[in-house]
């Protein structure tokens, strides 16, 4: 029961679940094509199971998968027999073959195809394979548990005919900067199962360890790993229990930099051959393996030997990201090596080095897949590249005639909404670039966003404007193309005040800018829910001929994109928030990779995902429950938690990279930090706040009960805010969120005020919205790992409720 009443806090007891019911089965990735009709087909307490055509082994694993599944609804799976007239439930799996073949492994581009149909005969499914049954099977649970109440379950008459969009749908889960126990692992293969995501990206070296057991160089695990590794036998474990799943498990082995571990274990393979430490700090270290050591390239392959007998999968990732040359530079082993190979730069070293190794996992029957670098036209076609720098490296890609993935957009490290990875597709859009007319005005301004680590993000703003009204703005920001933006003129405030909106490499990027007189810019940028100042100045002279858009991919192009990757990188991440980083939000991602592209109302989707988040909970993983003991290990036992799941309706992680980036600054961005702070329980996104938005935009339709919801849910949490303040007083693990706690009351009673007098039919003048808005900015611009989202979801408010 009290989990019950944690999971209706968390999901802040919305009402959405029902209204996604009336208009859209609770299903997630949805299906390809699902007709509904009339009628319900009842599941009795047992369930008549028949298959035929699927592999032995995989018929067994799916009875043990269904028959726990159905336990906890009181069902019981039985086996029918080809005499079997009995009248209770049936389910029917066919797979499309004479008769039963040998045990399958999942293969990039297999048949994952399927037919669901429900009605008075009972469940029916066939698929060509065993992997499309599978899929099927994954569809009928989330059917199972949306359909059932207290007394029995109705599943809904329906025909689903369903295939994916993209062949390849993975999650890449770091186990290396943080370790992952084998039965973690498992826990989200079988969520992977569930959004019918079909690659599991292992990434398992790096430098700040070296987590698989090596026979051939044992000292790898010896001294490399602080004895957090996989042992052979479990590795075998995982990609057999991936495999039963119908996933592929693709390991990523870092060469030739993130090559720190190696250097400790084995500094002789090194470019510079010293003795190394173990690096347990976050970010990009020197040590390269030595291109021009013979030694280097047995190594190798001894590795790829030992990885080739333990991942059956094609692909082999290699990395080969963010390689710091500065020990290739300084060698002169290496660099009379480059001149005897006629290598005039460190990227042609590093395409001479990918080539060599390419030879190497072809002689085990393996494919190279690596991130962006390791891209270029010396290596065969049929290598994999994964984009971790956007689109436009992608899109290069793609028309090189090369395969790749879209993994940037889908960072989950990064707290960002939903509804941006949701909008993020791995084909880009085509944006057709608007010229002006000759009597259009255009007006160019550049400017900076200095970040609280790294390099500044420089870009330029160009208006075009016609009879005096603005028509159409870009933004180019650092070298990429310039974007063509959403411009929000209800909300400018003054005439010279600019606001839009696009997706970036950081997240949904929106600006809002004040050009002045005087030629100057300022202003502030928000990258999700994270504040950035701004300031820049017009350019006197400007060329309009210099605004280019990313090139659209034609439709030969667009076929070397297989699909994407969501990532889950581990410096803020460790065993205790794992779920709660990556679900439910993934289920979001896996349709945008499953789902026809068509598919894009995120209304839509919040909605099934709320529901979908309870399913989550429901097959046994732990986002929910990972926050209940989060909070409750911040407390003294038997304490009253509620107050803290209000306040976090609230708040959010601060997004893109602000907590690594605070981290960094603080001295705390290492593998000793300490991960048990409130924000690290935290959910990603709110999905309260989202709720109240969606109620925002009835209100603004002319539902006034859409208002009417949010000042309730701000009047509950204006009550809660004294026992908020008396926890955080008894509690030393909370007393970081005094000032936290502080501005968030502060907000609410703004909020609360603005949307109470907006109830009553009174606005704001413009004066006094000027004022507030200032106030609530200055709060929000407070650089917190934790962000007062609901101090944006005010501004909103105080918009629609304004003259």
């Amino acid at each position: 029961m009290l989990q019950r009443i944690i999971i209706l806090l968390v999901l802040g007891a919305f009402c959405l679940m029902t209204q996604a019911k009336a208009e859209q089965l609770a299903l997630m990735p949805y299906p390809l094509s699902l007709q509904q009709s009339a009628g319900h087909y009842s599941l009795s307490t047992q369930l008549e199971v028949k298959i035929t055509g699927m592999s032995q082994q995989r018929q067994l694993f799916v009875n043990r998968q269904l028959n726990s599944f159905l336990t906890d609804y009181g069902i019981e799976l039985t086996s029918a027999t080809n005499t079997s007239d009995s009248a209770d439930s049936k389910l029917v799996i066919a797979v499309n073959l004479a008769k039963a073949v040998d045990y399958q492994l999942p293969q990039l581009g297999v048949d994952e195809s399927y037919l669901l149909k429900i009605d008075d005969n009972g469940i029916h499914i066939r698929a060509a394979n065993d992997f499309g049954a599978l899929q099927a099977i994954a569809t009928l649970k989330q059917l199972i548990w949306s359909a059932r109440d207290d007394s029995n379950i109705k599943l809904p008459y329906v025909t689903i005919n369903d295939m994916p969009r993209f062949p390849w749908r993975g999650l890449l889960i770091d186990s290396v900067r943080h370790f992952i126990s084998v039965d973690a692992i498992k826990r989200q293969l079988n969520g992977m199962a569930a959004a019918k995501l079909n690659v599991f990206h292992w990434h398992l070296t790096d430098d700040q360890g070296w987590r698989v057991e090596s026979k051939s160089y044992p000292k790898l695990q010896q001294l490399a790993s602080d004895g957090l590794y996989y042992s052979q036998q479990e590795i075998k474990e995982i990609v057999a229990y991936a495999s039963e799943l119908g996933i592929r498990v693709v390991p990523e082995f870092d060469l030739p930099g993130h090559a720190s571990a190696i250097a400790v274990a084995y500094p002789e393979l090194m470019t510079r051959n010293k003795p190394y430490h173990m690096e347990d700090n976050w970010g990009v270290f020197e040590p390269l393996l030595d291109p021009s050591n013979p030694k280097t390239y047995q190594f190798i392959e001894a590795i790829v030997a030992e990885f080739s007998a333990l991942f059956p999968d094609t692909y082999l990732h290699i990395g080969g990201d963010e390689v710091n040359p500065v020990q290739w530079q300084q060698s002169s082993a290496v660099q009379q090596y480059m001149q005897a190979n006629n290598l005039l730069d460190s990227a042609q070293l590093q395409a001479h080095f990918n080539q060599k190794v390419q030879q190497i996992l072809a002689k085990y029957h393996k494919k190279m897949m690596g991130w962006d670098e390791i891209f270029h036209p010396k290596l065969a076609r049929d290598i994999m590249v994964q984009s971790w720098r956007g689109m436009e490296s992608l899109t290069e890609i793609a028309q090189a005639g090369y395969q790749g993935l879209l993994s940037t957009g889908f960072y989950i490290d990064q707290p960002q909404p939903t509804s941006f990875h949701y909008r993020n597709d791995p084909v880009n859009h085509d944006i057709q670039l608007v010229s002006p007319l000759p009597e259009d005005k255009v007006e160019a301004w550049q400017f900076s966003m200095p970040r609280i680590k790294g390099s500044e993000v420089k870009g330029k703003l160009v208006l075009i404007k016609r009879n005096g009204y603005l028509i159409h703005g870009y933004v180019k920001l650092n070298d990429n193309h310039y974007q063509k933006v959403v411009l929000d003129r209800r909300l400018a405030l003054t005439k010279s005040q600019i606001n839009f909106s696009l997706d970036s490499w950081m997240g949904p990027t929106r600006g809002e800018f004040e050009l002045s007189a005087g030629e100057l810019l300022t202003g502030r940028m928000l990258i999700g829910n994270s504040h950035y100042s701004v300031t820049g100045t017009r350019l006197a002279e400007f060329d309009f001929a210099e605004v280019k858009l990313l090139p659209s991919l034609n439709a030969e192009q667009a076929t070397n994109i297989l699909g994407g990757e969501a990532t889950l990188w581990t410096e803020l991440v460790t065993e205790h928030n794992l779920d709660l980083r990556i679900w439910p939000r993934v289920f979001a991602i896996a349709e945008r990779f499953w789902s026809k592209k068509s598919l894009t109302n995120s209304d839509n989707m919040y909605q099934r995902l709320v529901a979908i988040n309870e399913f989550a909970d429901s097959i046994g993983l732990l986002q929910l429950k990972q926050q209940q003991k989060g909070f409750n290990s911040l407390v003294f036992p038997n304490t009253d938690i509620t107050p803290l799941f209000m306040l976090a309706q609230q708040l959010e992680p601060a997004s893109y990279y602000t907590r690594h980036h605070l981290k960094f600054r603080q001295g705390l961005y290492h593998q000793r930090a300490s991960l048990n702070q409130f924000v690290d329980f935290l959910p990603v996104e709110s999905l309260q706040l989202v709720q109240m938005k969606q109620q925002l935009k009835h209100f603004q339709h002319g539902n006034i009960q859409g208002l009417q919801q949010v000042v309730d849910i701000m009047r509950q949490w204006h009550s809660y805010f004294p026992a908020v303040v008396k926890l955080v007083k008894r509690n030393p693990k909370l007393s970081s969120l005094t000032p936290v706690v502080q501005d968030a009351r502060a907000i609410n009673t703004i909020g609360l005020t603005i949307a109470q007098s907006c109830l009553a039919g009174v606005k704001i003048r413009n004066s006094e919205v000027r004022r507030v808005k200032n106030t609530l900015q200055q709060l929000h611009s407070q650089v917190r790992e934790i962000s007062l989202a609901s101090g944006l979801f005010v501004e909103q408010v105080l918009e629609v409720c304004r003259q």
